[in-house]
């Protein structure tokens, strides 16, 4: 199995996973032949790609960091969450506490209980997805640093309540600002702004969760140099989960297909991190993020220093960047690998980018 963008789709081409959109639609099974006005269809959708089982992926299965089930549980139940904010559904809100509190303790076991695995899969969403999507992903992503990071089960339930519910407070904002495909206006960004406040208030007032959860809303905007918003506060004045929500809300903004710009491959989105290395981001959290996202997902193509193509078949956590890899030639795969981490005779060896087959 292996990740592939829309534009690179081709009819006849197999699909690797279910295909889920929101409210946990089916929309094509794992298996299906896609067809071209399948392709298209997804396009319009703004799905940005899928994984497809094909020869080059042959024999490779892409762990994902929680199990689909709950991954569609929390994703279902956040929608229903924001849509009973933006209704003003107040008890209805609160009825979900204790549903999204199971969930925030099932998504703690689960990296717990596998903390050596690696983030080594691309999030498939289409653009309506968005909102509930992102809520997970960051917490899953706020989670996995927060165990780098050595934090107890109940620091981590916190953070990953805080992370769930961080952008409770884009429900107050017009949605022709959220999505508008074009660059804000100063007023425009001045209303965006007020989601900090705005979510922290409604979740004090009206949802009962710990304060340390409560925070993350108001502090993810933050900035670790004293630039962000919405008190300008910097280095340990916020939060510690603040600290970690921005640097996971970051990358997974910067991995999503939004109306506005096309997304980054993890590589990139890493390297846009790391230039933001103790200003923009604590460089401690930094340092727990780069050790498990892998920048080249188990099912990526790449261009190697030696003029081979190959496709990630192996990351390691102590040596992000040097993963195993097989050998493609004729747009076929050999039977020949190459292990950049392990194997000294390919020090000079380096991924040069990533390529579509």
């Amino acid at each position: 199995m292996r990740y592939v963008s829309t534009k690179h789709l081709k009819p006849g081409d197999k699909l690797g996973t279910d295909l889920v959109a929101s409210h946990n639609r089916l929309l094509l099974r794992k298996g299906r032949e896609l067809t071209r006005s399948m392709i298209d269809t997804l396009e319009l959708l703004g799905y940005q790609g899928v994984y497809v089982d094909d020869k080059i992926s042959e024999g490779l299965y892409i762990h994902d960091v929680i199990n689909p089930q709950l991954k569609h549980a929390a994703r279902a139940e956040m929608q229903a969450f924001f849509c009973n904010v933006e209704t003003n559904q107040i008890y209805q809100a609160r009825k979900q506490i204790p549903t999204i509190r199971s969930i925030v303790h099932s998504i703690v076991d689960e990296v717990v209980s596998n903390r050596d695995i690696l983030v080594n899969i691309i999030d498939i969403r289409a653009y309506d997805d968005y909102t509930y999507s992102h809520s997970l992903n960051v917490a899953v992503l706020s989670v996995v640093m927060g165990t780098g990071l050595g934090l107890d089960k109940k620091q981590l339930h916190d953070l990953t309540m805080g992370a769930l519910l961080h952008d409770a407070g884009k429900m107050f904002v017009k949605k022709e600002i959220l999505n508008k495909p074009a660059r804000l206006t100063p007023e425009e960004f001045e209303e965006i702004k007020m989601h900090s406040e705005l979510g922290y208030r409604y979740l004090s007032d009206q949802i009962e969760i710990p304060e340390d959860a409560r925070i993350v809303a108001l502090h993810h905007h933050e900035q670790y140099c004293g630039k962000g918003y919405p008190a300008g506060l910097s280095g340990d004045d916020i939060h510690l989960y603040g600290r970690i929500c921005c640097v996971a809300d970051v990358y997974d903004a910067l991995t999503s297909d939004r109306p506005y710009r096309k997304s980054m491959l993890p590589s990139d989105a890493i390297e846009y991190i790391l230039g933001g290395y103790n200003t923009h981001f604590d460089p401690h959290i930094v340092d727990a993020l780069i050790k498990k996202i892998a920048p080249y997902p188990v099912g990526t193509c790449v261009q190697l220093s030696n003029g081979l193509k190959a496709i990630v078949v192996k990351n390691y956590q102590e040596n992000i960047l040097r993963p195993k890899v097989r050998i493609i030639a004729d747009g076929e795969p050999t039977s020949e690998y190459i292990d950049l981490a392990c194997d000294m005779s390919t020090l000079n060896i380096t991924i040069t980018g990533i390529v579509d087959q």
